[in-house]
């Protein structure tokens, strides 16, 4: 009776021990400290409820920005979107996902296709505006969240080339679905995509004394690096005619054709020189070489969205497979068009269009374009 009474008395002990001493296996109900990007996430506002109930380290990420008030809506970014606090018609309020896909779009000056007459099959889901959702999006759209998280489609699926290189994407109110080839359908960085467009302060900040929560801040700045491996030397050849710059400039367009800030970059495909704009006034011109016959660089009003400070390019023409490594200063303004470094010819400025369709500079003048023009800034393509 006594070894059994101990037995008893030992395991209600162990078990009491159990109870307080073993930490929890997840995160708390109380505020969280995120250290990989420094910020918090917090109940005031109904945020961390809202983030932990829909899946929100998948959907939304962590959080880059502390809650902002904007037009008088609390609002708070992350990686992958923005969560609101919006007042309701009873006086109360309730918490949504913002519009970073339709702002997104609207800041980079992108117009989506209408959709072409469709008759949803089975498997698909046409809108009211017309755009249909469809493998390999679909079931994700519709197990993450629908319509009351992502909203409706404003796109078809395309390629597009994206911070993690090119995918399949289809943009949305309230995100971009990528689908990445290893791990399947994704939500993209729109949320730091849009911050970044707006100016809006991502510094980290330190903790006011939560409990942390994911993974310890980078050991050193997550950055593009911004020296580029040196390409290799151009090969010896007759010297090209010297470049002639036209005679004058355009005229700078008003400052209010220019929705990305006081910069702005023309591109003249008669003239095959580019111009840079700051205030209204000029402030650098390059000669270029664009698109050749049958793949001419596309006219318009772009904006840069991506920015890499080198990569490899390759692609496929009239059946022959090319390859161009260490491209320096690559901006994305249209699909796989960009403005880049070129070390493989020198015939910038002279009428003789040399490229797939991208807009190629001389070395020290795509350089120079890329440390001068942020992410956002609108490019003009234009006869």
């Amino acid at each position: 009776m006594i070894y059994r009474q101990y037995t008893v008395a030992a395991c209600a002990f162990v078990l009491l021990l159990a109870l307080f001493a073993v930490p929890p296996a997840h995160a708390q109900d109380g505020p969280l400290y995120f250290p990989s990007t420094g910020h918090h996430l917090t109940d005031e506002q109904g945020f961390l409820s809202f983030w932990r109930a829909q899946n929100g380290e998948q959907l939304l990420g962590y959080p880059i920005t502390e809650v902002i008030e904007v037009n008088g809506v609390a609002q708070q970014y992350f990686e992958r979107g923005r969560l609101e606090q919006q007042a309701t018609a009873d006086g109360g309020t309730r918490v949504t996902t913002g519009q970073v896909g339709a702002e997104y779009a609207a800041a980079l000056w992108k117009r989506f296709a209408p959709a072409p007459p469709h008759m949803a099959n089975a498997d698909e889901q046409v809108f009211t505006n017309g755009h249909t959702l469809r493998a390999p999006f679909l079931s994700f759209w519709r197990a993450a969240g629908g319509l009351e998280f992502f909203g409706p489609p404003l796109s078809e699926m395309s390629w597009e080339m994206t911070t993690s290189g090119r995918r399949l994407v289809q943009y949305f109110e309230r995100a971009r679905l990528e689908r990445d080839v290893q791990t399947g359908v994704v939500v993209g960085d729109l949320g730091r995509a849009l911050a970044a467009l707006r100016g809006i302060d991502t510094t980290p900040v330190a903790n006011v004394g939560y409990e942390s929560y994911g993974p310890d801040a980078p050991a050193q700045p997550d950055v593009g690096q911004l020296h580029p491996p040196a390409p290799p030397p151009q090969p010896a050849a007759a010297p090209a005619p010297a470049a002639t710059k036209p005679p004058a400039a355009p005229a700078a367009p008003p400052r209010s054709h220019s929705p990305g800030g006081a910069k702005l970059i023309v591109v003249n495909l008669s003239d095959q020189w580019m111009y840079a704009f700051e205030g209204g006034e000029q402030v650098f011109d390059a000669p270029v070489s664009t698109g050749r016959d049958g793949m001419e660089t596309p006219t318009g009003t772009f904006a840069i969205y991506s920015k890499l400070p080198v990569q490899t390019m390759d692609g496929v023409t009239n059946g022959e497979y090319w390859v161009v490594p260490n491209v320096p200063n690559v901006m994305y303004i249209h699909g796989g068009v960009a403005l880049h470094g070129t070390y493989w010819h020198n015939r910038f400025g002279t009428g003789a269009r040399l490229s797939h369709g991208c807009v190629n500079l001389p070395l020290k003048a795509a350089a120079w374009l890329y440390n001068w023009a942020p992410m956002g800034t609108p490019v003009q393509v234009t006869y």
